[in-house]
């Protein structure tokens, strides 16, 4: 047996907890005073010995549940025998029913094994729908599971999706060739809609294999509002529903010294150029009109002393930094932002003031998901196959096979039986 995480086999300190519970719950006899033993039974010499052993029963399976928890972390594997013979094909979910796969998948030799690219490596059926199946396999992690695999050859058919990359580039000793189903196609889909004074702007993606491209299109007819007003339905040959949003007014609160009150001037100028450029009102507000920090979009503070307690809503505050290689930089805490050096038209013009700060505003936070969804731009062979590590020795040839469920199921069953016992004898 070999472990996936050697380091966590620390946990078995952990033995001489139950140990010493035991050893500490061991009291020594009183000794009481009477007048008479006449009427005091004689003690069983046999229950007395079947209450010792269940005590040391109880602790021997209290101990085995540990080092089972502790085998669990560590990520248990047994090693078995690869064959080095024998390819393994494994095709992703997404495509397996495409006319082009299953031709493929049906001229293997029947004794070739055909595995879905999911976690698990369930077995591909030619019958079966995987249609909508869409989940997003996680590529290299996969690649880290392919070690429990019989054979050393592996043939993977994928989409190679640049979004499946979500780890850095694995080790393996397994030799994998990455088929990649290109799409030459150019896929369109509309993402998210806001509704605007008297129309509608519908925010698409427009993808292939090589980029994805955001699109912003003005509606005026060819839709309706259904639901409860959050919803859009485009009027086509293919009705589509997308999320629509309000764009509501952007607040930004600026506490302003009077020392900065250049600073103060610049920063209002480039809020009235981001709401040229966004179409949105925003409102600054300053002294008497200001808002409660968390009913903000974000909050300003221009001064050489120290910000107040409150963290409440997302914070620019000015904190000189020589070093600093931008005018605004995130700090260590979340939401608070610092603006490094005082403002002045050369560095407001060449740093791009109003660009950063609408990095911080983080607006298409949700569009930036929903594109991320979206994206269909996929990798080349080279791209996307790990590393391959020669094994040195046989033993290194060998196959594991995780039997981290045995595990769990024998540490299930032992904790079953060990409270079954403590309450039979209520200890």
């Amino acid at each position: 047996m070999v472990f996936a995480n050697p380091s966590y086999l620390w946990a078995l300190l952990g033995l001489l907890v139950p140990l010493a519970i035991h050893l500490w719950s061991k009291k020594e006899a009183r000794t009481i005073k009477i007048g008479s033993i006449q009427l005091l039974d004689e003690t069983n010499s046999r229950q007395s010995s079947s209450i010792q052993l269940n005590e040391w029963l109880l602790l021997f399976l209290r101990m085995l549940i540990i080092v089972l928890v502790a085998l669990l972390m560590a990520g248990p594997q047994w090693r078995t025998k690869g064959n080095q013979k024998q390819i393994t094909y494994l095709v992703e979910a997404s495509i397996a029913n495409q006319p082009s796969i299953g031709a493929i998948l049906d001229s293997l030799k029947e004794d070739s094994p055909v595995f879905l690219l999911k976690n698990g490596f369930p077995e591909w059926e030619a019958e079966g729908e995987y249609q909508s199946d869409q989940e997003q396999p996680n590529y290299w992690q996969l690649v880290q599971k392919m070690d429990s695999l019989h054979s050393d050859s592996i043939v993977v058919f994928t989409k190679a999706l640049a979004k499946g990359i979500r780890s850095m580039r694995p080790n393996t000793q397994k030799k994998i060739h990455w088929v990649v189903m290109e799409q030459e196609e150019t896929q369109n889909q509309p993402l998210v809609a806001f509704n605007r004074e008297s129309e509608v702007e519908l925010v698409s993606s427009s993808g292939n294999s090589v980029t994805t491209k955001i699109n912003r299109e003005l509606l005026t007819d060819g839709f309706e509002v259904v639901g409860n007003g959050d919803s859009l339905r485009l009027l086509s040959n293919n009705p589509k529903t997308v999320p629509l949003a309000s764009l509501d007014t952007l607040h930004a609160n600026m506490y302003v010294e009077k020392e900065f009150e250049r600073e103060g001037n610049y920063m209002e100028a480039s809020f009235r150029a981001l709401s040229v450029f966004l179409n949105q009102e925003i409102i600054i507000h300053q002294e008497e009109d200001m808002l409660p920090n968390d009913e903000t979009t974000l909050n300003i503070w221009l001064s050489n002393e120290a910000k107040d307690g409150s963290s409440e809503g997302k914070w620019l505050v000015y904190q000189e930094n020589l070093l600093a290689k931008q005018l605004i930089e995130s700090g260590a805490e979340k939401n608070i932002f610092y603006l490094t050096e005082r403002l002045n038209p050369k560095n407001t013009v060449e740093q791009h003031l109003p660009e950063q700060l609408l990095g911080i505003l983080d607006l298409d936070k949700e569009v930036k998901s929903l594109v991320r969804e979206a994206d269909v731009r996929q990798l080349d062979e080279t791209e996307i196959k790990p590393n391959y590590v020669e094994p040195k020795r046989k033993r290194e040839r060998a196959t594991m096979i995780d039997i981290s469920f045995w595990v769990f199921s024998l540490l299930a069953g032992l904790m079953i039986i060990e409270r079954l016992m403590a309450n039979y004898k209520k200890q």
